[in-house]
């Protein structure tokens, strides 16, 4: 082969390997076809799901409208003897831990006789159910005295007083749950590859950010805490089970709700929520209190056997709003894979990590209308693969939505 012969094999093979691996990297992820039970097993979840908040409004209305509320209350009261706090305290405790036994034998039904899903053993479940049932008798230790004090001092007003002193309350919840909370049911520790950690740090600097915290632990990917405890959590199958490029779009994905402070939104959001509910206590629960004050065996707001009607009018008000935050939820995590992918450019690495779920992990490909109202608050596998598809600004001389953001 002479000279000339030889230069233009040579630039044959360097473009043939150029353009295949440049048509590899932006070839078309096809959507695969969800398995045949995918749908039945989507639609047990969705009965499932329904049955659950059906439960959720059923036993609070039990203690209220049966009047068992209102005598549980009485005992808790003698019980406290003058102590007005631990009336109130005892009365939340004895309730929240006889709806936990209430619902417990259901819970195992959904983790295990019917679905089969939980990953823990029976032993580790039992323990963690035990956990967030010490985690919401605390608070109720904590706070449940600051409704009914101010409903005592200000009959009309409460509900506006009341979410303005436990809207720090919430702030703090946030701050501290990386490092009090989460703890104590999931263990984390510093991410250790510094390759990875070095990565992660390089895309935070194109955004402006310096030494992120990251740490690893649980089975979920995500960004929790705020303000000094404002964190990256890796979970542990991210960095045992998936592809590099996968790897790299997750952390530019999680970046986004870092950068853009997404857990501040989700702070304002649960703020509103607050004020709304305890509006609606205030308007809905005076007046079935003063139609119904002899089957519910209380006649005033201030009264401590209240409480299960006001979690049963913020559970109603949560079920009819719930659609809406859905909906802004998965508008949050559509700009995220927006954001990782500029901030990445891994399209083919996203598209065939949620092509995996469909086929290895028996996701639906699509969610249906139901799931998609009250539950997704993620764009469904399809939804991602079809973006990662077609998403390349890049590719066609055009700026980014984040380029001033992340250049």
């Amino acid at each position: 082969m002479n000279r000339r012969a030889r230069a233009l094999f040579l630039f044959g093979m360097v473009w043939l390997s150029w353009t295949g691996g440049s048509a590899c990297a932006d070839s078309i992820v096809a959507v695969p076809a969800a398995s045949a039970g995918s749908a039945s097993f989507m639609a047990a979840r969705d009965w499932i799901w329904g049955e659950a908040q059906l439960l959720s409004l059923a036993v609070p209305a039990l203690f209220v409208f049966t009047g068992f509320g209102a005598r549980i209350r009485a005992l808790c009261t003698r019980l406290a003897g003058d102590s007005w706090y631990w009336s109130v305290t005892l009365f939340a405790a004895a309730y929240l831990t006889l709806s936990a036994l209430i619902i417990l034998p259901f819970d195992y039904y959904r983790g295990y006789a019917s679905l089969g899903d939980m990953a823990d053993p029976l032993p580790q479940w039992a323990a963690d159910e035990l956990v967030a049932l010490a985690e919401k008798v605390v608070a109720a230790l904590l706070f449940a005295w600051i409704p009914y004090t101010l409903i005592l001092r200000s009959p009309k007003r409460w509900w506006l007083y009341t979410t303005a002193a436990l809207a720090p309350v919430a702030a703090l919840a946030l701050v501290i749950s990386p490092i009090w909370i989460k703890p104590l049911t999931t263990s984390f520790h510093p991410l250790n590859d510094q390759g990875l950690y070095v990565q992660i740090q390089n895309l935070a600097a194109r955004c402006g950010l310096r030494n992120i915290p990251v740490f690893v632990g649980g089975g979920d990917t995500s960004v929790v805490g705020l303000g000094p405890t404002y964190r990256i959590l890796l979970g542990e199958n991210l960095l045992n089970d998936q592809t590099p490029g996968w790897i790299r779009f997750t952390i530019g994905h999680e970046l986004k709700h870092y950068v853009m402070g997404d857990e501040y939104k989700g702070l304002i959001i649960i703020v509103c929520v607050m004020f709304t509910g305890f509006f609606l206590c205030y308007w809905v629960g005076g007046l079935l209190t003063r139609r119904y004050a002899g089957q519910f065996g209380f006649s005033q707001l201030s009264d401590p056997a209240s409480l299960p009607l006001f979690i049963l009018i913020f559970t109603a008000f949560w079920l009819c709003v719930v659609p809406f935050f859905n909906m802004y939820a998965r508008h949050i995590e559509f700009e995220a894979d927006r954001f990782g992918l500029e901030l990445t450019h891994e399209n083919r690495a996203m598209a065939e990590a949620e092509a995996a779920y469909i086929t290895q992990g028996g996701d639906s490909a699509d969610w249906d209308p139901f799931f998609r109202i009250f539950r997704a608050t993620h764009p469904s596998d399809a939804e991602r693969i079809r973006f990662a598809n077609n998403y390349r600004p890049w590719a066609e001389g055009k700026p980014g939505v984040y380029r001033d953001i992340c250049p």
